[in-house]
């Protein structure tokens, strides 16, 4: 039996989260989380669409029934520049709190925002509905307003994560940023539960974040590569190909550069950039910002036509797969449940075998 800070408050089994991952993390990704003991949170990305997350959170409630073991976990991750970009947003992200009242939501890029009229943080919106907020952050300085703001778990994203996240400029690796930020805890004499996100893959990693004073981990590049997420089939193949080692994930601006050109909510500074395996597109335009720019504006030109294209029909010469710098353990596309009570059990072996070291 795990006991955490994670599993105290927030009532779970496991110390293990499942990343919001748009697009990833459907009803079915996160009930199976859940039945393995963890938390696992629906994405509702911008939330430009009620009907989706109405959707999802159906299919969490037929697999996870509103009695039971598991009847309050449901948990609902919002992007925060888009699902609280505009007085309109916030009253979406509003009335699904009032309507689903979920256990817990998750708030990232940026984690704290206030209401532009209100100006109520988006932290106390959540808390008077009930709902427990986690944040995830990649700088000491949202760290630091993270503490202020009354949140309830703070993750500590490293620039191994896949997806999106800081600039590697402006971010901090894995290990060190969660041990600083397990740091200031204690110097505020903080009991905040603190996750180490970034590279995590399995029991080792898991065992590393505990040992550093965090108490959990989230996995999104994981659990991607599970039946139940959302998305791609080939690329969950391509992430637990053979072929998909750590030195082939690059933290880039490129893939942003190039969405930002169509997306209705493009990705804002310092949050554009995203871990992906390297292709052809990754290697022609990483480190070359002006001169992409300079192709995406010339007239007739079709690059950002042909990337949204081949998102949509998944050709991944073209199209970035987005993936962590754990990939290279990553072996096959499992269940979720065995997933999480693997890595579970693993870390659990890990541990049991560290006095050893003692002799």
């Amino acid at each position: 039996m795990w006991k955490t800070r994670l599993t105290e408050v927030f009532a779970c089994k496991v110390p293990i989260m499942l990343a919001p991952m748009a697009g990833v993390s459907g009803g079915a990704l996160a009930a199976e989380t859940c039945r393995a003991g963890g938390l696992g949170f629906i994405a509702a990305g911008y939330l430009s669409s009620l009907e989706t997350i109405q959707q999802e959170v159906s299919i969490f409630r037929k697999m996870i029934p509103l009695e039971g073991e598991h009847a309050s976990r449901l948990c609902i991750g919002f992007i925060g520049h888009g699902a609280l970009g505009s007085e309109e947003a916030w009253a979406r992200v509003e009335r699904v709190l009032k309507e689903y009242r979920p256990a817990a939501v998750q708030f990232f890029a940026p984690s704290i925002a206030r209401h532009p009229v209100t100006k109520q943080t988006n932290v106390e919106m959540a808390h008077e509905y009930g709902c427990k907020v986690v944040v995830q952050v990649g700088s000491i300085a949202e760290a630091r307003e993270a503490f202020v703001s009354n949140v309830d778990a703070i993750i500590a994203q490293g620039s191994e994560a896949g997806g999106h996240g800081l600039r590697r400029d402006y971010g901090n690796g894995t290990l060190a940023f969660a041990a600083r930020i397990v740091s200031m805890r204690e110097e505020q004499s903080s009991q905040i539960p603190i996750l180490a996100a970034g590279g995590i893959v399995d029991g080792r990693g898991l065992a590393a974040a505990l040992a550093l004073g965090c108490d959990g981990v989230v996995l999104g590049t994981r659990l991607w590569a599970s039946e139940e997420a959302l998305g791609n089939q080939n690329a969950k193949l391509q992430l637990a190909s053979n072929e998909s080692e750590n030195d082939q994930v690059i933290r880039t601006n490129v893939i942003d550069q190039i969405t930002n050109t169509y997306s209705s909510v493009p990705w804002p500074f310092p949050f554009d950039s995203v871990g992906a395996l390297r292709n052809p597109t990754i290697e022609t335009w990483h480190g070359k910002e002006q001169e992409l720019d300079a192709a995406l504006k010339e007239k007739n030109s079709s690059l950002a036509a042909e990337y949204k294209g081949a998102r949509e029909s998944g050709d991944y010469n073209i199209a970035a797969i987005l993936a962590g710098e754990g990939v290279g353990d990553i072996k096959s596309v499992g269940k979720a449940y065995d997933i999480v009570d693997d890595i579970s059990e693993e870390a659990k072996c890990v541990i049991q075998q560290l006095p050893r070291l003692l002799g």
